[in-house]
C-alpha cells in the first residue's frame, strides 16, 4: 500500500508540474507582450526576422515577434504575429515596416503612431486579432537590400574599368612623364642642393646688410640732427639781425620823409640870398 501511495504522489507531482508548465507557456504566449496581438502582412520577403525579434514603437521596444505563417490564398504574403504591451497606442492608420537592427542585430518591426484623430485599432468578435497594414516594400530587409548594394558596387566598378580602359594611353603618358621628371630631379639633385644653399646664403647676406644699414642710418641720423639744430640757431640769429636792419631803415625813412633837405644836407641849412637894397 505504501508503494502505491508513493507512486500516486509522484504521479500527482509530475502532473502538477506539467499543468503549471502548460499554464506558464500559455500565459507567456498570450500575456507576456501585454495581451495585445496583431498581424502584420508583408507582401515580400521577411528575411532577417525571427521569432523573438524586436517590435518597436517610435524607437521604443514594446513587444516581439511570436510566429510566422504564409497566406493560404497568396503565398507571396507572409503573416507575422506580433505581441505588444497593453498601453501601446496602435491606431487604424498606424503602419508597420521591417527595419534592420544593424549588421549583426538581424531585423525588427517598427510601428508608426498614426494620427491623433484616428481611432485605436482594437480586437472585435469578428476580428479577434486585428491587422496592422504594412508599408509598401516594408518587408525588404537587410539581406534583400544586399543584392541591390552589390549590383550598385558592380556597376561602379564596371564604370571605373571602362574609364581606365578609355584613358589607358593618357594614363601611361602621365606615368611616363612623372617618371621622367623624377629621373631628372634625381640627376640634378646636386645642382638643386647647391641652388638651395645659394638662396640660403643670399638670405643670410641680405639679413646682415640690413643690420648694417640700420646701424649706419642710426649714426647718421644723430649727425643730421645736430646739423639741423645748428642751422636753426644760425637762421634765428639771421632773422634777429634782419629785424634790427628793418628797424633802422624804418627810422631813416621816417627822417627822410619829415625833412628831406635837412636829412640830405646834413642838418646845416644854407641861408637864402637876399640882394642888397631890397
Amino acid at each position: 500500500m505504501e508503494t502505491k501511495a508513493n507512486y500516486l504522489m509522484i504521479g500527482g507531482f509530475v502532473l502538477g508540474v506539467l499543468a503549471f508548465a502548460f499554464i506558464f507557456v500559455f500565459w507567456m504566449s498570450n500575456f507576456a507582450g501585454g495581451g495585445k496581438r496583431y498581424y502584420v502582412v508583408f507582401e515580400s520577403s521577411v528575411a532577417g526576422l525571427t521569432t523573438g525579434s524586436s517590435v518597436g514603437f517610435q524607437g521604443l521596444k514594446v513587444g516581439e515577434v511570436q510566429s510566422f505563417s504564409l497566406d493560404p490564398d497568396d503565398a507571396r504574403k507572409v503573416h507575422v504575429l506580433i505581441s505588444v504591451s497593453e498601453n501601446t497606442p496602435v491606431r487604424e492608420n498606424s503602419r508597420a515596416t521591417m527595419v534592420s537592427m544593424g549588421l549583426t542585430g538581424g531585423s525588427g518591426i517598427q510601428i508608426t503612431p498614426g494620427t491623433p484623430d484616428s481611432p485605436f485599432l482594437v480586437a472585435t468578435d469578428a476580428d479577434p486579432i486585428p491587422t496592422i497594414k504594412a508599408d509598401p516594400g516594408g518587408g525588404q530587409g537587410l539581406f534583400d537590400a544586399a543584392p541591390a548594394v552589390m549590383n550598385n558596387a558592380n556597376a561602379l566598378l564596371t564604370r571605373l574599368n571602362d574609364l581606365v580602359a578609355e584613358n589607358q594611353e593618357s594614363i601611361h603618358k602621365t606615368v611616363a612623364n612623372v617618371e621622367q621628371v623624377t629621373a631628372m630631379l634625381a640627376s640634378k639633385k646636386d645642382e638643386i642642393a647647391l641652388a638651395i644653399s645659394d638662396v640660403k646664403d643670399g638670405a643670410n647676406n641680405f639679413k646682415t646688410l640690413s643690420g648694417k644699414l640700420e646701424v649706419s642710418l642710426g649714426d647718421n641720423m644723430d649727425g643730421l640732427t645736430r646739423q639741423a639744430k645748428d642751422s636753426l640757431q644760425q637762421f634765428s640769429a639771421f632773422m634777429q639781425e634782419g629785424r634790427r636792419t628793418a628797424v633802422t631803415l624804418n627810422r631813416i625813412l621816417e627822417k627822410l620823409e619829415a625833412d628831406p633837405k635837412g636829412f640830405l644836407l646834413g642838418g646845416n641849412q644854407v641861408p637864402e640870398y637876399t640882394p642888397k637894397g631890397q
